[in-house]
Order: structure tokens, then C-alpha cells, then sequence
């Protein structure tokens, strides 16, 4: 059977505060996982080393995956714990693709000397070798592509996580944002907040880069 070593009193100190968390006794817990309540007891207060079957009790009674208790996924990514994830860079045209595949992204952009960007979440349509964006008519970007007709920098990203396949992706878009014309208008974009009146904007990137990521 394989014993897991911990550093000490991390186990313990995990076990107490997800006990505390959820509001459970030491008996409670005990009884959930079907150990003893002395066997609580000293794994909180003291450096254990402890079973792969103890550890996988104790996951179950305090809902949890066994390597948060462990601490192995601290330094993983959410959804990919236990997993050591890959990244590979993606290629422009299969940025292009991805984001055709998709149709809610998020846009950053400076305003009003501001020090650091807004972000809003905005539905889009690919056209080109660019971005159609559906801004609320009146709302800071809408106000902010207005006054810079020639255009004002901005980012837009789009990702994707799949927990279930362990794997996702992100697309990021650099370059500038300008008031649309007829030619860029999408045939069916609906606006990210229905009910509302929207003015379209255009991004037209300087660089596309994407990520993918994914696990063994």
C-alpha cells in the first residue's frame, strides 16, 4: 500500500480546515471516513505519514480530491489537478479557426487616461482578417471608438475550457478598434445584453496569438 509523506503538519493543517469549513467534528469526520476519531486527532495535530486508503477516506469525507489534501495541485491550474498540463503555441490559422467556432469574447481597452483597462464582454463575428464587435450604443467603448476615428488600441481574447477532455484554449487579438462600416457588419450577431440598441466596431489586429493547453 502506498504511504504518502507530507511536510509537517500540512496534511493536518489541510484536514482542520476543511473540517472547519464545512462545520464538522472530529467524530463526524471520523464517522464519514470510517477511521477512528483518535486517528483525526493526531493527523491534525501531528507530522503523519498516511496510507493511500486513509488519504482517499478522508478525501471522501470531507469532499474533497485527494491531492488538494495532499497539496500536489497548488500549482496546477483549476480542472487539471493531478495533471501536468502541456502547452503548445497555436498557429494563426488556427486562431482564425478557433474563433470562428465561437461568438462571445472579451474586449480591453484604455480610457480617459485611465491606468489600467476596461474589460467587457462582447459578442463578435469574424469577417476578414478581423473582428465585428456589437458595442452598447452610448457605453464607454462606443464613446471611445467614436472619438478616435483612425483608432485606439485595444485586446481581445477568447478562450475555451473543457474539464471533461482536460484540455482548452485561448486566442488573443492586438491591434486597433475603429467604428465599423457597412461591408464589416455581420449577418447575425445578436448583442451580448439583449433589448438593447448597439453600435459596431471593428478590430483590425496586428497580431494573433493563441494557447493551447492540455493534459496526459
Amino acid at each position: 500500500m502506498t504511504t504518502f509523506h507530507s511536510h509537517p503538519g500540512d496534511l493536518g493543517r489541510r484536514v482542520r480546515h476543511r473540517r472547519d469549513e464545512l462545520s464538522l467534528t472530529r467524530a463526524q469526520v471520523a464517522d464519514r471516513a470510517g477511521i477512528n476519531e483518535a486517528d483525526i486527532a493526531y493527523i491534525e495535530e501531528q507530522p503523519a505519514a498516511v496510507s493511500s486508503e486513509v488519504v482517499l477516506r478522508l478525501a471522501y469525507a470531507l469532499d474533497l480530491p485527494d491531492t488538494s489534501l495532499l497539496g500536489s495541485d497548488a500549482d496546477v491550474t483549476p480542472g487539471f489537478a493531478a495533471r501536468r498540463p502541456s502547452l503548445d503555441v497555436l498557429a494563426e490559422p488556427e486562431c482564425w479557426r478557433l474563433l470562428d467556432g465561437r461568438g462571445v469574447g472579451r474586449i480591453a481597452f484604455l480610457a480617459d487616461h485611465a491606468d489600467s483597462p476596461h474589460v467587457h464582454p462582447l459578442n463578435y463575428a469574424v469577417r476578414d482578417d478581423g473582428l465585428v464587435l456589437r458595442a452598447r450604443e452610448g457605453s464607454l467603448l462606443d464613446v471611445v471608438v467614436g472619438r478616435s476615428p483612425a483608432g485606439c488600441p485595444a485586446s481581445f481574447e477568447v478562450d475555451h475550457i473543457d474539464d471533461a477532455q482536460h484540455e482548452g484554449w485561448s486566442v488573443l487579438l492586438r491591434g486597433l478598434l475603429r467604428p465599423a462600416g457597412t461591408a464589416d457588419e455581420p449577418a447575425t450577431v445578436e448583442p451580448w445584453a439583449g433589448g438593447v440598441s448597439v453600435r459596431q466596431v471593428y478590430l483590425t489586429p496586428r497580431a494573433v496569438t493563441g494557447r493551447r493547453i492540455f493534459v496526459d
